[in-house]
């Protein structure tokens, strides 16, 4: 057991590194999550993640222990909808520094479409993707939602004050990832939320049948009516 939150990052390095030595074993990391939020915990969460495969890892803080850091949305092959969903929380009050502190959370949203041929698929759908989070305590709290394509050009964002959630929707025309970026704005300290992406698909209705008369006079169907 390792106490204090340097002592325990530094065993887990120790640990990660010698993973084959720890088949079967419990390892508790007492206020490993002390001090560290955001990217930092992010990357605290992936070594233990890491480290769980081969043996049970136990940590308290709610930033290190969000689950996931990525999820992928495919379209559906006819009209409806997928979702995904995340959570998190924040060690640091955030104001104009959150991205020093570590106050912010990022998740990797990548959605596909089925079939080798993206642009055929769009010829006969729309589609968007909903993202939309929501945390604790309502407005007395305040976290911004920030949408970035795959290189890292702002697509979309919220950041309204004195509201209870943030949501963006984008137009989706092919298959993308998007890096969604959690701000904690103005939250107190251990705050959570939770976001999702809804992917919704509408496919065009079918083209009416024309008939036409055959040599002899009758009504012909064109083929597929």
């Amino acid at each position: 057991i390792a106490s204090g939150g340097e002592l325990s990052r530094f065993l887990l390095a120790l640990k990660v590194c010698l993973a084959e030595g720890n088949s079967g074993v419990t390892l508790i990391f007492d206020e490993i999550d002390r001090g560290v939020g955001g990217a930092t915990a992010d990357a605290v969460g992936r070594r233990l993640a890491a480290l769980a495969a081969a043996s049970i890892a136990l940590a308290a803080s709610p930033a290190v222990a969000s689950t996931p850091d990525s999820s992928t949305l495919v379209a559906p092959k006819k009209s409806g909808q997928v979702v995904s969903a995340w959570d998190g929380a924040f060690d640091y009050p955030g104001l104009d520094v959150a991205p020093l502190v570590g106050a912010t959370d990022e998740h990797t949203l990548t959605i596909e479409v089925p079939g080798k041929k993206p642009e055929k698929y769009f010829k006969t759908r729309a589609a968007t993707v909903h993202v939309d989070l929501t945390w604790e305590g309502g407005s007395t709290n305040d976290m911004d939602l920030y949408v970035y394509d795959a290189e890292g050009n702002e697509v979309a964002s919220s950041a309204q004050g004195g509201t209870e959630n943030e949501s963006v929707t984008i137009p989706v025309t092919g298959p993308a990832v998007y890096t969604v970026e959690v701000a904690n704005w103005l939250s107190a300290p251990g705050t959570a939320y939770s976001a999702s992406a809804t992917l919704t698909v509408t496919q065009d209705a079918p083209a009416p049948c024309k008939k036409k008369k055959g040599k002899k006079g009758k009504k012909k169907n064109k083929k597929g009516c």
